[in-house]
């Protein structure tokens, strides 16, 4: 961890199903152009919008322990960059609001930044109590390709950081893995190795 006490945060949540080069540029650039002292990646255990009635088995989603370790691998040597189990070790279906509640409380008078992509900030009155999630930390809206203009509903605030993140899926490199073609070039090779390591979407070892 960069700073013992940090006093600005960003909690960049997501599954992670594989993380990629983009998950760390956009949290770099996060990192230097809000002046923050961590960034933190909350690895959800059971994201509720993805896995719906069918839970996470019916869903197809990889593991949460081999998805963390991915993420950890992805992120171990980037300074100011953390991965975190909060969301694995509190069990059951993630909700920001949750995890959001949790850092406040273990990083107390910290101002936590939400980081979001703009495919998903137009949804976020239907997240589960989206009013906690608008008291406990300041939305930032990423800009993703393809979603320029994607922004929260009326009655939000948030900061707006135009970056030039990558334009790369972890559906369409779980679907290149499939088809036997290289992701080198995308991932950490921490996480390449991992999934070649637990054969994931179909790679072989």
């Amino acid at each position: 961890m960069s700073d013992i006490n940090p006093r600005r945060i960003g909690v960049l949540g997501g599954t992670f199903d594989p993380p990629h080069n983009g998950h760390v540029l956009a949290a770099c650039q996060a990192r230097d152009r809000l002046n923050l002292d961590l960034v933190v990646f909350t690895v959800a255990n059971d994201p509720w919008q993805k896995t719906g009635v069918g839970g996470i088995r019916e869903s197809g989603l990889t593991e949460v322990g081999i998805r963390l370790a991915m993420v950890e691998a992805a992120v171990e040597t980037i300074e100011g960059l953390l991965a975190d189990d909060l969301e694995m070790q509190r069990g059951g279906p993630t909700y920001t609001a949750d995890t959001l509640y949790e850092l406040h409380d273990r990083y107390p008078g910290a101002d936590l930044f939400l980081l979001i992509g703009s495919d998903v900030a137009s949804a976020l009155d239907s997240w589960i109590r989206p009013e906690e999630v608008r008291k406990h930390a300041t939305i930032v809206v990423m800009d993703r390709p393809g979603h320029d203009g994607g922004r929260p509903p009326d009655g939000w605030d948030y900061e707006l950081l135009e970056a030039p993140l990558l334009e790369m899926s972890a559906i369409e490199l779980r679907a290149q893995v499939r088809s036997g073609e290289p992701i080198a070039d995308q991932v950490p090779a921490g996480v390449a190795e991992l999934i070649k390591r637990h054969s994931l979407y179909g790679a072989e070892r």
